[in-house]
C-alpha cells in the first residue's frame, strides 16, 4: 500500500483521507507500521484458516426452504422458486457454493457482503449477481431510507434502492452497514504479519543471528563495505553454513541471540490464538492443538461447540436476510429459509443408533424418519410409530387385562 502514499504524498499522521482511502480496501495501517487490509491479512495462516473454516462450512449447508402446516409442522417446499436460487442455480456462472463462500468470506474480513438482485416481470428475484465490496457503498438518509451506490463491471456508477440489493452485515453500529474485523484488530493482524516477515527474513539469512567480523588495525570506509559485501556473498543467504576462509588475522564472531531468547516463538503461537479469538473458532480447527479446549473431551463435544458458539450467528445473519430480501411479505407467515445442521451435530455410530432406539421405542420417531436422517430412502411399512401399553392419559382407567399380556408396545400409523 506505499503506492497510496506517493501517489497522495501524504503521511498518515497528517492525511485523514489517507485512512479514508485504506478503510475502502477494508483495513488500515497498524501501530508497527504493517497495512493491514482485506487481501494483506490472508496472508497470516491464522487468518486465512478461520476465514476459510467460516466460509466453506456456511457454504456446504444445505439452505432449505420450508412450509409452515397447519398443525405445527413444515414440509420442505422444494416447489418454491427461492429452492432453486439457494440451492441450485444463484447465477450463470457460480454454484450455490461458491457464492455462498464468496459472501461469507467478504463477510468476515470486511464486514460487508453484496449481491444485486435481478428480478423478472413478476418481481421474483431469478439472479443473485455478487458484487464486491470495494465497489458497494450503502448509505442512509435523514428518512432513515438505505440506498446502496453500486459501480457496475462496465464502469457506470448507480444508487440503487435497499429492494435491488442483497446486503449481508456483520456486527453493525450504525445500524446499516457492518463493520470489518480486519479494520477493527489491524494492529493484532499486523503483528501477525510483522511476525512472520521476521521469520522470513531469518530464514533467508540462513536462520542464523548477525555477527561481528573483526580485523585488526583500522579500516577505511571502503574496505569496510567491500569486506561487507563480500562477506555477505559468499557466506550469507543461501550459502548460510559453508566454511568460512578467513585471512590477515580476521575473526567472525555470532551474536548469541536466539529466536527462543527474543520469544519469537511463543509470539507467533499468541498471535495465532489471538486470531482465533477474534473469530471465536477453536483452535484445534486451524491444525493448532497445543491447549485444550473448555468446550467438552471429545472431538464430538468440541465439534457441537463450533456449531453452537460460532456458526449459528453466521447462520442467524443469513436466514434472516433470506427471509426480510426474498419471501415475499404475503408468503412470510408461512415461508421461511433455514440451515440444516444435523450433518454436522451427529455424533458417533453408536450413539447416534442408540437414540433412535430410544425415539422409536418412545413413539416420537418412526422407522422411516430415522431412516431419513441417516439419508437412507423410505421402506414401506415404515411410517409407524410404537406405543408402549404401560402408558396412558392421566386419570383414565386401566381396562386392560393383565393376565396372560406380555405385549409391551401398541402400533398406530400416522401420515409422515
Amino acid at each position: 500500500m506505499g503506492f497510496l502514499r506517493r501517489i497522495f504524498g501524504m503521511e498518515r499522521k497528517s492525511a485523514p483521507f489517507y485512512e479514508m482511502l485504506l478503510s475502502v480496501f477494508g483495513g488500515g495501517e497498524s501501530a508497527s507500521g504493517e497495512i493491514v487490509t482485506a487481501d494483506s491479512a490472508m496472508r497470516s495462516s491464522a487468518v486465512y484458516a478461520c476465514v476459510g473454516l467460516i466460509a466453506e462450512s456456511v457454504a456446504m449447508l444445505p439452505l432449505k426452504v420450508y412450509r409452515r402446516r397447519a398443525d405445527g409442522g413444515r414440509n420442505e417446499a422444494r416447489d418454491h422458486w427461492l429452492w432453486g436460487l439457494m440451492n441450485s442455480a444463484p447465477n450463470d456462472w457460480m454454484t450455490p457454493f461458491e457464492l455462498r463462500e464468496f459472501l461469507l468470506q467478504h463477510l468476515a474480513l470486511r464486514g460487508n457482503a453484496y449481491c444485486y438482485k435481478v428480478r423478472d416481470r413478476s418481481g421474483r428475484v431469478r439472479e443473485l449477481l455478487p458484487i464486491h465490496p470495494s465497489l458497494c457503498t450503502p448509505k442512509q438518509d435523514s428518512k432513515w431510507a438505505v440506498t446502496y451506490a453500486i459501480q457496475f463491471p462496465d464502469g457506470t456508477s448507480q444508487t440503487v434502492a435497499k429492494e435491488h440489493v442483497w446486503h449481508l452485515r456483520y456486527r453493525t453500529l450504525n445500524g446499516f452497514e457492518g463493520v470489518s474485523p480486519i479494520a477493527y484488530h489491524r494492529d493484532t493482524i499486523g503483528m501477525s504479519i510483522d511476525a512472520l516477515k521476521h521469520g522470513a527474513r531469518q530464514m533467508r539469512n540462513g536462520a542464523r543471528p548477525s555477527g561481528v567480523l573483526t580485523y585488526p588495525g583500522a579500516l577505511k570506509k571502503e574496505q569496510i563495505d567491500r569486506l561487507r559485501e563480500s562477506w555477505e556473498e559468499h557466506y550469507g543467504g543461501k550459502n548460510a553454513g559453508k566454511t568460512a576462509v578467513l585471512e590477515g588475522g580476521a575473526k567472525f564472531e555470532a551474536v548469541s541471540i536466539t529466536n527462543e531468547d527474543l520469544q519469537y516463538l511463543q509470539t507467533r503461537e499468541f498471535q495465532v490464538e489471538d486470531i482465533a479469538r477474534i473469530y471465536r473458532v477453536p483452535l484445534h480447527m486451524i491444525q493448532n492443538t497445543s491447549k485444550s479446549t473448555s468446550w467438552g473431551s471429545g472431538i464430538e463435544s468440541m465439534g457441537i461447540g463450533f456449531v453452537q458458539y460460532t456458526l449459528l450467528p453466521w447462520l442467524r445473519r443469513i436466514e434472516g436476510t433470506v427471509q426480510r430480501d426474498f419471501v415475499p411479505p404475503n408468503e412470510r407467515a408461512d415461508v421461511y429459509a433455514e440451515f440444516s445442521v444435523n450433518a454436522l451435530m451427529r455424533g458417533d455410530v453408536k450413539s447416534r443408533y442408540a437414540s433412535y432406539k430410544i425415539g422409536i421405542d418412545e413413539g416420537f420417531l418412526s422407522p422411516n424418519e430415522v431412516r431419513m436422517l441417516e439419508n437412507m430412502n423410505p421402506r414401506e411399512g415404515g411410517d409407524i410409530y410404537l406405543t408402549p401399553l404401560n402408558m396412558r392419559v392421566g386419570g383414565e382407567e386401566d381396562g386392560s387385562d393383565d393376565e396372560g399380556d406380555e405385549e409391551s408396545v401398541s402400533v398406530r400409523t400416522e401420515e409422515p
